[in-house]
């Protein structure tokens, strides 16, 4: 695609003069940012996300206050992107007719939108100013910041990564000699020992019937080396911050923080004791992705969520009726059949053919009776796309869906990332089994967190050059959610459990002070469980992350 094309282009132009800015400044201190300002505030431009204007869609609706108001916002953010795509297919259309036929339903939108601006002109003056921000300078990112966090800001160039660090008093900035060919590379190499399966939520543990002391590799040394490259330079504004917000873009976007080594590793990388001893980053740090750094403004100026103020509203999807075996492509995915889908719905009978997720079930209920409080649970039958549309999801401020994702691309004929539920006798237009990206943006959510205890959640919509988190991570941030759980590999059943209902506990009972922290603490625990050596594995422990809001 040549917009894609011109993302890239783009990016790589920022990065050069991102490079002449920040040759003008001292690397760290000093009393005079404005060159490195100006260098931060390119980055940003550079790095623009659908996932970050999904989120800023969602603060937008917020700072309307009134619900009548705030749906007049939704109703014409929808009117946009539809208007967008109807643009894109204009483009792209070379028949008279239908060159006609779409512009006039472009300006039938348009007429629409210009409606709703009227009344949010007259009943919401500062509709225009919300609606188009301005990226943040260093000073309003630290005026936001708590004392005991920093931002990180990745921004790949073809010969070089920028890195910036900001805490509240301290900022530093540095130039690793890492291209983004390289670096690709490099995690490349992390995520073939961390997802050696495709596309499916895992159904057994790695290491099955060993009890042997050994697991499979993971490369401590490649994974200190990028610490070392990354990250050691700019410890003088991160030795102090508990918690991370990471910001990035290229290959590092791929690549959970939590697993670089901060230390020099010692010990066999397949000894499970060794792998538990291991100087991890997580063990330092509680790291939360944004989508952009203006994310960061809009989450601390969404409506403040003082944990335990209000009853917990629990909707739990999860165990859905399936019944496949693992079949593994060529690629080494597991699929199903030779196609996905006939004609515009998914085949039913593939979808069907998913293996079976047995831990879901009992970890969507396990969740309930940790939060206490209202729960609705949708297990089995009930766990499909029809339920999923015809419940008012709005009242409820943690949803979860323990099921397994797909990614746009992995199995024939699917367009576009999806959940899989349980599908129904015969496909149509509201229900085939498969609730994609698309539809759940068109959800109506106020979700303080969602949950996809599902795989590869965090990939991207599948479109050649997409960011990161452009998929089903944008699709709930725009439906509503304040914050979304998302994994970057296939997810051990067991292992998945372990840490969704780990942190939900220690969030309910207060031991952990927000998301992210709670997250953290309960894969420390997953892997030092003395019960199952497999789950010191960084495969088993670390592939959630934690999108939007960290906080309580």
């Amino acid at each position: 695609m040549v917009r894609g094309r011109q993302v890239s282009s783009f990016r790589t132009a920022v990065a050069l003069i991102g490079a002449l800015l920040l040759s003008l400044v001292p690397p760290a201190g000093g009393a005079d940012y404005d060159p490195l300002d100006q260098a931060f505030v390119a980055a940003q431009w550079a790095m623009q996300s659908s996932a970050g204007r999904a989120l800023q869609q969602t603060g937008l609706r917020a700072a309307a206050g009134d619900p009548e108001l705030a749906g007049k916002v939704r109703d014409r953010q929808d009117l946009a992107d539809r208007a967008r795509d109807l643009e894109d297919r204009l483009a792209d259309e070379t028949a008279p007719e239908a060159r006609i036929a779409l512009r006039g339903e472009v300006d039938s939108l348009e007429d629409e939108m210009a409606s709703i601006d009227l009344v949010l002109a007259r009943d919401f003056p500062r509709f225009a100013d919300f609606s188009a921000p301005e990226p943040l300078s260093i000073a309003q990112v630290q005026g936001v910041l708590g004392k005991d966090e920093a931002l990180l800001l990745f921004l790949s160039g073809r010969d070089a990564i920028f890195i910036f660090a900001i805490g509240k008093q301290q900022v530093a900035w540095h130039r690793a000699p890492y291209g983004a060919e390289r670096l690709a590379g490099d995690i490349a190499k992390l995520r073939r020992q961390l997802d050696p399966h495709a596309t499916n939520r895992g159904v057994v543990s790695l290491v099955k019937g060993k009890d042997g002391p050994r697991v499979p590799r993971f490369d401590r040394g490649l994974a200190h080396q990028l610490y070392l490259e990354l990250l050691a330079p700019l410890e003088v504004v991160i030795a102090s911050a508990s918690h991370l917000h990471v910001v990035a873009d290229g290959p590092i976007s791929s690549l959970p923080l939590s697993l670089l080594v901060t230390e020099r590793p010692r010990g066999d990388d397949t000894d499970p004791q060794a792998l538990r001893d291991t100087a991890w980053l997580v063990r330092r740090h509680a790291t939360t992705t944004l989508p952009d750094v203006g994310s960061l403004r809009v989450i601390r100026g969404l409506p403040s969520v003082a944990q335990g103020s209000k009853q917990v509203e629990f909707a739990g999807f999860g165990a859905p009726v399936l019944g496949g075996r693992m079949v593994e492509t060529r690629s080494g995915n597991p699929a199903v059949g030779q196609s996905f889908f006939r004609g515009v719905f998914a085949d039913v009978s593939a979808v069907r053919n998913l293996p079976a997720l047995p831990q879901t079930g009992p970890e969507i209920e396990r969740l309930a009776s940790s939060l206490g409080g209202r729960s609705s649970l949708f297990l089995g039958a009930d766990a499909n796309e029809t339920v999923v549309k015809s419940v008012d999801l709005s009242g409820y401020n943690i949803i979860a869906f323990a099921t397994h994702g797909l990614l746009s691309g992995d199995l024939e004929g699917l367009a576009e990332p999806a959940l899989a539920l349980t599908p129904p006798e015969a496909a149509s237009r509201e229900d085939d089994g498969l609730l994609t990206s698309s539809e759940i943006a068109a959800l109506k959510l106020t979700a303080d967190w969602v949950l996809l205890s599902a795989c590869n959640t965090a990939g991207s919509n599948g479109e050649p050059d997409a960011e990161g988190l452009s998929g089903l991570a944008r699709a709930f941030l725009y439906a509503g959610a304040r914050s979304i759980l998302v994994s970057h590999w296939p997810v051990r059943d067991d292992a998945a459990a372990m840490l969704t209902t780990g942190a939900i506990e220690r969030l309910s009972t207060g031991a952990a002070a927000g998301r992210s922290e709670a997250l953290r603490q309960s894969m420390l625990e997953v892997m030092n469980s003395p019960k199952d050596f497999s789950l010191a594995h960084p495969s088993a422990w670390a592939p959630f992350v934690i999108v939007g809001d960290g906080g309580s």
